[in-house]
């Protein structure tokens, strides 16, 4: 029997054509399972649901639900702790979710069977200046501010000097970001279950550097040459994190914690990778 009781419904979905299915989804887990079920904040408004929290309190729950693309996914990854997170797929690609909406009620069914699996996923650590920054589940991406300007950036592992490099920014990449934009860099896929991270150059200049992979317990470093006056950003997943000053120093290494999600047995990576990427 399953332990799941209280649940949180997590979506950004921005049209009123997924509502229905949404709401369908909710009462499905209250009336059908008889589950404690709460929505974020925005999401609870639009679907006039009374149970709401707000995305800090995820830690909280026995299963999060997130409804939309990848880009739902990674933005519940950053408050899902170690909580069970199941992708509903409302988005384009999904490659993160397990089901869509026209089976969401069937695979839930199946959790509540225990029917399901945990998918351990390393996330990644930075920091600046021994200031923590939020972790990642794709990847941080240093780059220049100005999104038409090359960088200057120094990159060591484990405090070997690998040089210094011209390029638009390099990508310290998950296994779970190595489908992303990682893949799109020209990275390589690594299978999620491993503890690595990858680090990716774009666009190189000078071409000094190719993709390469160590295990997620190396220390990477990322500096700016003094004589380079550009603003230089991190962003974690996307989102912006901090920015490079005369002094900082970047450092990035695995996650203490990791995201942990709903899979089912008999669709695994590499069903995801066929369905998802055509191969």
């Amino acid at each position: 029997m399953s332990e799941i009781n209280k649940v949180a419904v997590v979506s950004r979905l921005p049209k009123t054509i997924f509502f229905k299915e949404s709401d369908r989804i909710v009462k499905y887990l209250i009336e059908k399972h008889h589950l404690d079920v709460y929505l974020n904040e925005s999401f609870g408004k639009k679907l006039t649901h009374t149970k709401t929290i707000k995305m800090e309190q995820l830690k909280d729950f026995d299963l999060i639900i997130a409804l939309g693309g990848d880009g739902t996914i990674l933005w519940t990854a950053r408050y899902s702790q170690d909580v069970p997170l199941f992708g509903i797929n409302a988005g384009r690609l999904g490659f993160l979710t397990t089901s869509t909406l026209e089976n969401a009620l069937p695979s839930i069914d199946k959790i509540m069977s225990g029917a399901f699996i945990k998918e351990h996923c390393m996330r990644i650590q930075a920091t600046v200046n021994g200031r923590p920054l939020t972790t990642a589940l794709n990847e941080f991406y240093i780059t220049n501010r100005l999104s038409a300007h090359i960088c200057e950036l120094n990159l060591f592992v484990n405090n070997f000097n690998l040089g210094k490099h011209l390029l638009d920014g390099i990508l310290i990449s998950t296994p779970v970001g190595s489908t992303a934009y990682a893949l799109s860099a020209g990275g390589a896929i690594i299978e999620y279950s491993l503890k690595a991270m990858q680090i990716v150059p774009v666009n190189s200049v000078s071409r000094r550097i190719r993709p390469f992979v160590v295990p997620g317990d190396f220390k990477i470093t990322i500096t700016v040459p003094s004589s380079f006056t550009d603003e230089i950003i991190i962003l974690s997943d996307g989102i912006l994190e901090a920015k490079f000053e005369s002094d900082t120093r970047l450092e990035l290494t695995r996650a203490e914690i990791e995201t942990v999600f709903v899979r089912f047995p008999e669709y695994g990576f590499f069903n995801r990778l066929q369905d998802k990427l055509t191969f």
